[in-house]
């Protein structure tokens, strides 16, 4: 007569657990893979831009005011952002404009785009001072958004450094 195996026998529980682990592994590997290789899309949960999904695609200049603009935090500002989390961020000046820090607020043109803080977490922040214009191929990136980390604290922007385009294909 042939053994049977029962429920309460360790050695069957062993390998239920095996094959668990080893397909959740594999399920966990197929959904990363994925994920990884859509390239074209970002999701955002920073405030200085509408949390949600937004595509990415190519840059062509010149680029509008109001562009939503993807682009690595740059090196002046690593110590209060990752450098491995690009910035999403509108574009707030183009060539030719002026763009002003006075009074710790920034303006550009007659529009106010809030406070210019000195400080974050004890460190000094970098920060313009005064009025500079935008130069050809290069933007001023800025959002309205209190403690948005942007261009007011590491200047302006050459275009060889944006790295996509943004749209919005999901926010709330």
């Amino acid at each position: 007569m042939a053994q049977r195996v029962t429920r309460d026998d360790p050695r069957d529980d062993r390998a239920r657990s095996r094959r668990w682990t080893r397909s959740n592994t594999i399920v966990a590997l197929g959904v990363l893979g994925g994920l990884l290789s859509l390239w074209w899309v970002r999701v955002n949960i920073e405030p200085s831009v509408a949390v949600g999904v937004y595509r990415l695609d190519t840059v062509h200049p010149p680029l509008p005011r109001g562009t939503l603009v993807l682009l690595p935090v740059p090196a002046s500002v690593q110590r209060w952002k990752s450098r491995w989390t690009p910035l999403l961020k509108p574009v707030a000046a183009v060539a030719g404009d002026t763009v002003c820090v006075e009074d710790a607020v920034l303006r550009i043109g007659h529009t106010t785009y809030g406070r210019v803080y000195r400080e974050a977490g004890g460190s000094p922040l970098p920060q313009i001072q005064g009025c500079l214009t935008i130069e050809d191929g290069e933007v001023f990136v800025a959002s309205k958004e209190d403690r948005s980390l942007d261009s007011r604290y590491f200047g302006p922007v050459p275009m060889r450094e944006v790295r996509a385009l943004v749209s919005p294909l999901w926010t709330r």
